[in-house]
């Protein structure tokens, strides 16, 4: 065997093998979101039937990596990576203690939080846009971080000293659900859409519907 070929083998024994730990991982982190968006959508539905069975709540599991949360005007959409992430050296990662450690564990899975327009969905309105709320990246030891919209941007930091569980989940879960009620949908200006082109009347009035979002011009990142 060359000295390439080995060199290859330890690689994939030392990063490939950690890369995936921190899949599974992600996964497993995934499925405990699944398990609380839907014990909110119980909950929260038998008590909407009570004060207003006209407000929706509903939890729908897409496929093994998306799910979404649906209340009232507004959807919850969450999306777990396939890929394992890593930030440029002058990211805050590189200065934890743990990574100081241990190069491996600048490595990251990622779930991000989007927030939708219940109706987007409905009317199959594709070009509509939704807000990024939050990325979670999780590493294999379930040590975490969060970037985000408002108080995602300095809650949850302290990658040394975060660890996810369901309890965390839940509370970050529940920061996107009100931050998403907080934000309502603004009409733009009159000037701003006074004129319009032709198949976006027809779409308009075949069902789906002009281009909305709560925040005209946002489109979701990827």
């Amino acid at each position: 065997m060359t000295s390439a070929h080995q060199q290859i083998l330890n690689t994939l024994a030392g990063k490939s093998s950690n890369k995936q730990a921190i899949y599974d991982n992600t996964v497993r982190h995934f499925e405990s979101i699944k398990g609380i968006l839907r014990g909110m959508a119980q909950a929260w539905g038998n008590e909407m039937q009570k004060r207003d069975p006209r407000v929706e709540i509903e939890y729908k599991d897409k496929n093994k990596f998306e799910c979404s949360l649906k209340f009232s005007g507004d959807t919850l959409g969450l999306v777990m990576h396939t890929n394992i992430f890593t930030f440029d050296s002058q990211h805050f990662v590189h200065q934890s203690q743990r990574v100081k450690e241990n190069s491996m564990r600048a490595y990251f899975g990622q779930i991000q939080l989007y927030n939708f327009l219940s109706d987007s969905f409905k009317y199959n309105r594709l070009q509509d846009g939704g807000q990024l709320l939050a990325r979670i990246f999780v590493d294999g030891e379930s040590h975490f971080f969060v970037d985000g919209k408002q108080q995602f941007g300095f809650l949850y930091n302290n990658l040394d000293q975060q660890i996810l569980n369901d309890a965390e989940l839940e509370k970050i879960l529940t920061l996107a659900i009100q931050y998403s009620l907080n934000e309502d949908l603004m009409a733009p200006p009159y000037e701003e859409v006074s004129q319009v082109v032709l198949g976006q009347f027809l779409m308009e009035h075949s069902g789906a519907g002009l281009k909305t979002a709560k925040r005209l011009g946002f489109m979701g990142e990827s």
